[in-house]
């Protein structure tokens, strides 16, 4: 069973990004900032993360430091899922430990090539 945790302030993003993930039997959590996520990551572990860039309380670049500086939880491959187009934070972004930085809106087939990508098929 592979698990997939969004983390994504927009209700709306999250539903949406479960429901194509469902339709391929991943599992999912949703957390609506980094503060949340981390929370839920130190309850379960996850097989990958989608994260957005700008977020409330912890933005995504800093939950994705947070996230490599922690032992437990550093492998976990993460995809950064953003509107922001610019290639500095895109570029402070893999530095920071993005597996990938993928832009929004996303189809459905391109997110789940890349997930699968990172994580494996059924």
């Amino acid at each position: 069973m592979r698990k997939v945790m969004i983390v994504d302030d927009s209700h709306t993003i999250r539903k949406l990004l479960s429901s194509v993930l469902r339709q391929r039997d991943f599992v999912t959590v949703e957390a609506e900032d980094g503060m949340d996520a981390i929370e839920k990551l130190s309850l379960e572990p996850v097989d990958l993360i989608i994260v957005d860039l700008n977020m409330p309380n912890m933005d995504g670049i800093e939950f994705v430091r947070t996230i490599r500086n922690n032992f437990y939880r550093r492998e976990v491959p993460i995809i950064m899922l953003t509107t922001t187009r610019d290639e500095e934070i895109r570029k402070t972004a893999l530095e920071a430990g993005v597996n990938l930085f993928l832009n929004k809106p996303i189809s459905p087939s391109l997110l789940i090539y890349k997930v699968e990508s990172l994580i494996g098929g059924t």
